[in-house]
């Protein structure tokens, strides 16, 4: 069982528009406070079956600052900023714009932003999800490679998940059923990524699902208040579950049916479900992880 955690962590996703970052955050994190465009939360309404808490009014990386620095304190005990590679473009154009920055000037003044940005964010006493688009790897005008990760100007794709304790990238694995969404991390890889709980790491590639990995690594998430026992329902199918695909399919779709017939509006036992499928598959993997010390598949190295 996993150590209880209660210190707050800073979160950064990235990968393709569309891909479900969003969506899994609004499952993940039901009782958040999302920072995001008008319209852009709409998949969570559609799809987790609840009116997400917004604001709105974040224009820039120094709107967000406030922000954290305002919900310090309060009923929210985690913020997601969706999506953030959007809040430095808007950053980048206010200071181009309004402030009539340009040169090394703008990019230091971006530069000081982010990092205060980070700063709050590392010690605000809230958990701090980011959102990011990709950006893939390239060389730069020195002939340096640069890691792929989250689509942010000059340094900032390597100085901004330096201060995160998750950097996760979401990807696309269509053999797997019913969700095809992944969560990537693959440290010594072409992009930038970590995972200070080693839980997606173990388990890579992890379910695209921030809550139950988190709650894997010990942090006790709360669920919606529309849901009491969700938790104790989703870790029930979890421990039914075998991992024989036949059978867990005939067993979910019974599960299915239930809740419905029970009341359960079709979002939330999807959701309720979600959690349990892969709940299951990380404990599974985590289990293989940690059954031996050294994979003989992998030669050894002395």
């Amino acid at each position: 069982m996993a150590m209880k955690l209660t210190e707050p962590a800073v979160i950064c996703t990235y990968g393709p528009s569309g891909i479900g970052k969003t969506t899994d955050n609004g499952y993940s994190f039901p009782r958040a406070l999302f920072a995001a465009a008008p319209g852009a939360l709409n998949s969570i309404r559609t799809t987790c079956g609840y009116e997400p808490e917004q604001t709105n009014n974040i224009n820039t990386i120094m709107d967000a600052t406030k922000l954290i620095e305002g919900v310090q304190g309060t009923r929210f005990s985690t913020v997601v900023f969706d999506d953030f590679s959007f809040l430095a473009e808007q950053t980048f154009q206010y200071l181009e714009k309004e402030r009539r920055l340009s040169g090394f000037k703008l990019w230091g003044e971006l530069r000081e932003a982010t990092l205060e940005f980070r700063n709050k964010s590392r010690y605000c006493g809230i958990t701090v999800v980011l959102n990011c688009w990709i950006q893939p790897p390239k060389v730069n005008v020195a002939g340096k490679k640069i890691r792929g990760g989250p689509k942010l100007s000059g340094n900032l794709p390597e100085a901004l998940p330096a201060m995160c304790d998750v950097v996760l990238q979401a990807a696309y694995e269509a053999q797997r059923r019913p969700w095809g969404a992944v969560y990537r991390c693959v440290p010594e890889g072409a992009y930038t990524m970590k995972d200070r709980f080693n839980v997606a790491t173990l388990c890579d590639p992890a379910p695209m699902n921030l809550g139950e990995i988190m709650r894997a690594a010990g942090y006790d998430l709360p669920r919606h208040p529309d849901l009491p026992q969700q938790e104790e329902q989703v870790e029930a199918i979890a421990q039914k579950l075998t991992g024989d695909p036949t059978a867990d399919a005939e067993l979910v779709n019974t599960i299915y049916a239930e809740l419905i017939r029970g009341g359960v509006s079709v979002p939330f036992a999807r959701w309720t479900l979600r959690d349990a499928l892969d709940r299951a598959v990380i404990r599974r993997s985590l289990d293989q992880a940690n059954s031996v010390f050294i994979d003989t598949k992998v030669p050894l190295t002395l």
